[in-house]
């Protein structure tokens, strides 16, 4: 991608999302042209046996046909410690660090692991939690904008992506009406809905505008939606390939690492989700 060249870091732990999670790293990393780095994380346990070892072992080769066929270029790193550390450690210079929404040490039930739980909080780069998109064939990025720091950020990493992959994309702004509308924090009281999405949709727009101008190729659409942002984006994520969230927005608490926003896409969105700080 262009705003970054580090290289595109994945963690892998033989699990079906941690496979996912390798094939999304992999054809980003070939889009993008930059390297992809395979962080392969042994446990406590796993390090201390001869099985745990074996079956690390099995699992970095079975990567390395996989990506030997797909002719890219790639390293294999082998680390030992706790999954979430050790992954956020070697996440230092990425570009983008991709991880299984769930691995094997994972809950039943749960739609979403501790680890990548973790490391969307605290890894010093765009996180990328990946699981199977609900629609398939979905090719469009989507991306939630709200004029915050972190959402600017995400706006700037989605259509820089979006260059990289040649996807369209979408940007959504969902407020409620007369409590987070562009009117209503710039202190003008609207008369109806569609005065405020009127006012809502300009804010979007020029909001787009500043970031658009540095990636003339990529198509683009907006959205101003008066409904809360997780329904907006959970609903949109139904038809996407990637949804694009900041790590914060407007609403979120000082102190917080993670916004409810983020927390709860994390959770029930329908395709792989990306968090910008």
């Amino acid at each position: 991608m262009s705003e970054q060249r580090g290289p595109v870091t994945v963690g892998i732990d033989g699990s079906a999302d941690s496979a996912l999670a390798v094939a999304w790293a992999t054809d980003l990393a070939g889009r993008a042209s930059v390297p992809l780095r395979v962080v392969d994380v042994l446990g406590a346990e796993e390090a201390e046996t001869d099985w745990g070892r074996q079956m690390a072992e099995d699992r970095v080769a079975e990567v390395r046909r996989r990506l030997d066929a797909a002719g890219v270029s790639y390293e294999v790193e082998t680390r030992t410690g706790r999954p979430a550390e050790q992954l956020i450690a070697a996440a230092g210079d990425a570009s983008a660090l991709v991880v299984g929404a769930k691995g094997h040490g994972a809950v039943e039930g749960l739609l979403i692991g501790s680890v990548s739980q973790h490391v969307s909080r605290h890894a010093p780069c765009p996180v990328v939690v990946v699981r199977e998109p609900a629609d398939a064939a979905a090719t469009r990025v989507v991306v939630g904008a709200d004029g915050s720091d972190e959402s600017v950020a995400a706006l700037s990493w989605a259509f820089a992506h979006a260059e990289a992959t040649g996807a369209q994309l979408r940007v959504v702004y969902a407020f409620r009406t007369s409590a987070q509308s562009p009117a209503v924090l710039s202190g003008y009281v609207p008369t109806n809905v569609g005065d405020e999405v009127a006012i809502a949709e300009r804010f979007l727009d020029d909001l787009v505008a500043v970031t658009a101008e540095s990636y003339p190729d990529v198509v683009v659409t907006t959205d101003a939606i008066p409904v809360p942002s997780t329904q907006a984006l959970i609903e949109a994520s139904q038809s996407a390939a990637l949804v694009v969230v900041g790590s914060r927005g407007r609403g979120a608490f000082e102190g917080l690492l993670l916004g409810s926003v983020s927390q709860t896409l994390l959770q029930h969105a329908a395709c792989p989700v990306a968090v910008v700080r």
